[in-house]
């Protein structure tokens, strides 16, 4: 009987132990549990605050980097994670860039270069560098008593797209049918005919009277036979006139820039031709905003102005269709050659990433 009670005795003890064990166990997951559902609440309250800072922020943009900069700091102040306010700090936090929409890349832009920024990235950091990292409710019991989470959102000044243009592309044969001619004249021994020199025409965003249109980022070189190599700015040494034809006005601007026009759903020789514009010098060529009128070939060139703001193009009334082509005279675009790829984005703002 006497080793019977130490075997029990024994038995008993490892029990406790066992349960011991057990419970602090149990209570392991249930601070895991306790807390992880608690950390992913403040973790999705936190991104909503990261996509609301950036999508107000980005409004702003359009206006200036100020502007973009109070945007973040009101809907920082605006937002609540945990019940509480967060240290937003729009030096870190809030970054200017160039959203690639090809390969979903932001491209951070400091300084003046802030001005012609596509999108801002916002940063929400939670973090215990900060002081403001995430209390735990149980888990500091096991050696985390807080818990660090960062979320961020982009967002672009509007919908982004990036058309390549060829370097004979004739905006005087906008809208055209096939075997239309853009008739030589001034030495050129050849027409300019459609499709083969007509302009690209833009598809991959809606075209809507008033909205504004941005051009940023453009690369690449054109040039013709015996010439330079020229950028979206075109040689502005040598201005050219091509005069009006199949309906749509004179221009000025220079040589091999690049230049766009708008168009009803009408063909454009089935009306008079608009008034001519003159984009001959740096002044006509440094504003803000342009609103060209309907088959009216318009400077768009790098999409800058002489301070690095991104230029507003607004659609005229009654519009349906947009081209991009290049400028040149005397239906002379069968010789150009080269493209150039732009960044075109509208005014819609919208959250990428």
């Amino acid at each position: 009987m006497k080793s019977v009670r130490i075997q029990f005795r024994a038995r008993r003890g490892s029990v406790i132990a066992y349960s011991l064990i057990g419970m602090s166990v149990l209570f392991a997951f249930a601070a895991f549990s306790v807390d992880l559902g608690r950390l992913q609440l403040i973790k999705s309250q936190a991104q909503v605050a990261a996509d609301a800072i950036a999508i107000h922020a980005a409004r702003g943009l359009s206006e200036s980097v100020q502007e973009t900069i109070d945007r973040a700091t009101a809907a920082a102040a605006d937002n609540k994670i945990d019940r509480a306010t967060f240290n937003f700090n729009t030096t870190t936090d809030l970054e200017f860039g160039a959203w690639e929409p090809t390969t979903r890349t932001f491209t951070v832009l400091t300084g003046n270069d802030r001005r012609s920024a596509t999108a801002v990235r916002v940063s929400i950091r939670k973090t215990a560098a900060r002081s403001q990292g995430v209390a735990t409710t149980l888990l500091k019991y096991l050696g985390r008593p807080t818990v660090d989470i960062t979320r961020q959102a982009i967002a672009t000044r509007g919908k982004i797209v990036q058309p390549v243009i060829d370097a004979d592309s004739a905006p005087w044969l906008a809208g055209m049918p096939n075997g239309t001619v853009l008739p030589k004249y001034g030495g050129n021994p050849t027409n300019s005919t459609a499709p083969n020199q007509s302009p690209y025409q833009v598809t991959e965003l809606p075209v809507v009277p008033g909205q504004k249109l941005y051009f940023r980022k453009t690369e690449g070189t054109t040039s013709y036979e015996g010439a330079g190599d020229y950028t979206a700015e075109g040689n502005t040494g040598w201005i050219v006139e091509q005069q009006s034809s199949n309906g749509i006005n004179s221009t000025k601007a220079p040589l091999n820039s690049l230049v766009g026009i708008f168009l009803n759903g009408n063909a454009p020789n089935s009306t008079s031709a608009a008034s001519s514009l003159d984009f001959s010098s740096n002044g006509s060529r440094n504003f803000s905003s342009l609103s060209p009128g309907l088959k009216q070939v318009f400077f768009i060139g790098d999409g800058m102005d002489n301070a690095g703001d991104l230029q507003e193009f607004v659609v005229p009334a009654g519009a349906t269709r947009f081209y991009l082509g290049f400028m040149d005279e005397k239906a002379w675009w069968w010789d150009n050659t080269g493209t150039i790829e732009t960044t075109l984005m509208d005014g819609n703002v919208q959250l990428v990433k």
